[in-house]
């Protein structure tokens, strides 16, 4: 009957989307699969993941070739929802790689190297009205670290954060009721090694670390850090002449 019909093509489209979820094309479960036999072949996991990228960047084209012939068909719907499905293999098996590259790329530099050292602090107990206000604010800066009335970190405020508080409240309203606490924003030390910390920095939700050393401030690190160093170091630019 109908309700078995249903259920028989549910079937099929289940077994046909393992089938296509097994091939081995980054990002898919076989990308994986193919990541870790060639990782495991070479010992390389930078080019085990730039050769899972550049299948999945493959099978990506060619869906969208696939689904464009399609559409010249005049298969419509099938052929179009075949060059999306392409097309998103290629842009994410194009960002697998390109952050595989930039994990090669900064290996061996320490957050010490990239951060922005002694950045200027907003204590906690200053009111939002004063922190906006305030010419020591006024930086390019969108965010900066807060610290309690010992000098300790406590967290972190960013100008779009502060600027939501309705202009009535601003002045009773404290940076402490507005930043980010320090648990949710990632820390390292300044001679930890900056590769492991991208993943961290750019889940956060200001997109910054807080880098400490001996419970103080050290620095603090951004994504314009990370951008910074990344494109000293495709330039070839000695260590020295960094301004």
């Amino acid at each position: 009957g109908l309700a078995a019909e249903a259920v028989a093509w549910l079937a099929g489209i289940n077994i046909l989307l393992a089938l296509f979820n097994v091939l081995p094309a980054a990002p898919l479960d076989g990308g994986r699969l193919l990541r870790a036999a060639v990782w495991r072949r070479t010992g390389d996991p930078v080019r085990a993941t730039v050769v899972a990228s550049a299948a999945g960047r493959v099978l990506g084209w060619g869906l969208v070739a696939l689904g464009l012939y399609l559409v010249l068909l005049g298969a419509g719907f099938g052929g179009v929802w075949l060059v999306l499905i392409g097309w998103f293999l290629v842009a994410a098996a194009t960002v697998e790689g390109g952050q595989a590259r930039l994990r090669e790329l900064l290996s061996g530099v320490s957050v010490r190297e990239a951060m922005s050292p002694d950045p200027v602090t907003a204590p906690a107990s200053a009111t939002v009205e004063d922190f906006l206000e305030s010419p020591a604010f006024r930086y390019r800066h969108s965010a900066f670290p807060v610290v309690g009335d010992d000098g300790a970190p406590a967290g972190l405020v960013t100008l779009h954060d502060a600027r939501a508080v309705p202009a009535a409240a601003r002045a009773t309203t404290r940076l402490a009721e507005v930043m980010l606490p320090l648990e949710e924003i990632p820390t390292a030390a300044p001679g930890d090694p900056l590769a492991p910390l991208l993943p961290a920095l750019q889940a956060a939700p200001a997109r910054r670390a807080l880098v400490m050393e001996d419970g103080g401030l050290a620095g603090i690190l951004s994504s314009s850090d990370i951008s910074r160093i990344t494109a000293w170091l495709t330039s070839g630019t000695p260590w020295g002449t960094r301004v």
